[in-house]
């Protein structure tokens, strides 16, 4: 009896609770729902800020690629147009990037492209609910191309950079004629100085690219197009700077590097020196560490390695006309061939005599290889522009050596 009315007293109490419980989730479940749908455009705006950020970031970057490859005064047109194409390679939201949606700015003074990827109605899923129906989206980026301090892919070809030399340079030219005979340090007058690039530096230059030769041509004045000795053959070459030193050196060992014939494997020696030549070799070579000069002239593996990756775009040749490549299987694209390597330069004063020896570099630099017809011949390129390469701050940089970062 007693326990009968006990459970009589406890439904009220129980029905009670289940009420109150009810309405509680009738006036919160709006807002439940609400802050559902909050959520979930957040995120898809999130998604689409991020879609917006990469395809700035790809696009500063492709912009700023330009700098790389042209004087900073010819680099503007190409940075705008790698930048829009890079920008629209990209997506946004699974669909295209209009290139009304893209504002790029190039400023050739600091090698910087600038990208603004912009949309300005994106629709909401819930937003109608708040009476937002669209919300603009936006990302920037930035990205300069500075001096970088190392670089992969370099051939084994150390060349000496360009010097003043008092007694050698008969008819006042600054270029080293057939016939002149250039020694550095027989004349107290002789003197080198590295060129800072296009943004420093003065009158004293005397590195390649520097303002020291004339008439100007395409950013780098009359160097454009040289043709320089990049390995001595002839042990009476008189562009030889002591005698047994013909230029080789030794590279680090990349056991992933493939030879000419496409087989994977590291070694050394004359084999070793040959594949750097017609393949790429992936170690980073930086400019502040020091490599061992080869004594050995090489003439055969040279002269192998050489063939082998001129025939990996045989037909191409350098047009004193036009001064540019013309014949190259990838045509006007010709700035891609496996002709055009890079090359390490070094302060000349460095080699002070003979023998086995070690050098620094002090810059990189990117030339078409001209065609060897004979195994006696020297090797010879043309100087283009600046190479790819990277660095971090507090590391020595060459002025011709570009490394991409982004900075916004």
């Amino acid at each position: 009896m007693n326990q009968a009315r006990a459970v009589r007293v406890r439904k009220p109490v129980l029905r009670s609770e289940r009420g109150a419980a009810i309405v509680f989730v009738g006036v919160t479940l709006p807002a439940l729902l609400g802050f559902l749908a909050l959520g979930i455009d957040l995120g898809m705006l999130f998604v689409a800020r991020t879609d917006a950020q990469r395809a700035a970031d790809a696009a500063a970057l492709a912009g700023a690629s330009a700098f790389i490859d042209n004087a900073s005064d010819e680099a503007v047109v190409p940075a705008q147009a790698r930048a829009m194409e890079y920008a629209r390679r990209n997506t946004f939201r699974n669909g295209p990037i209009d290139s009304s949606e893209i504002f790029v700015t190039v400023i050739p003074e600091s090698s910087k492209v600038g990208v603004l990827v912009r949309r300005d109605s994106v629709h909401t899923w819930f937003g109608w609910l708040f009476g937002v129906h669209t919300v603009p989206i936006s990302a920037y980026a930035a990205a300069v191309a500075n001096s970088g301090g190392a670089a992969k892919c370099i051939r084994p070809f150390a060349v000496p950079d360009m010097w003043d030399d008092a007694n050698g340079d008969r008819n006042g030219n600054r270029i080293w004629d057939q016939g002149e005979v250039w020694r550095l340090g027989d004349d107290p007058g002789d003197f080198y100085q590295k060129f800072s690039g296009p943004d420093g530096g003065g009158t004293g230059e005397t590195g390649y690219g520097s303002a020291w030769r004339n008439p100007p041509f395409s950013g780098f004045v009359g160097d454009y197009g040289r043709q320089i000795t990049i390995k001595v053959t002839d042990p009476n070459d008189v562009q030889q700077l002591q005698p047994g030193i013909f230029l080789p050196w030794s590279l680090p060992e990349d056991p992933n590097m493939q030879d000419c014939q496409g087989n994977f494997g590291g070694g050394g020696g004359a084999s070793a020196y040959r594949a750097n030549i017609c393949s790429c070799n992936h170690s980073a070579i930086s400019l502040d560490t020091e490599y061992e000069l080869k004594t050995g002239n090489m003439v055969g593996p040279t002269w192998q390695g050489v063939n082998e990756l001129i025939q990996q775009d045989p037909g191409a040749y350098w047009d004193p006309t036009t001064n540019t490549v013309q014949g190259s299987a990838l045509g006007s694209d010709w700035f891609n061939s496996p002709r055009v390597i890079k090359v390490a330069l070094f302060d000349p004063t460095q080699i002070t005599g003979p023998g086995n020896q070690t050098i620094k570099f002090n810059n990189f630099a990117v030339f078409f290889l001209d065609e060897q017809r004979r195994s006696q011949d020297p090797v010879t390129g043309r100087f283009l522009y600046y190479a790819s390469g990277f660095g971090t701050s507090g590391t020595q940089t060459g002025s011709l050596v570009k490394a991409l970062r982004l900075v916004q």
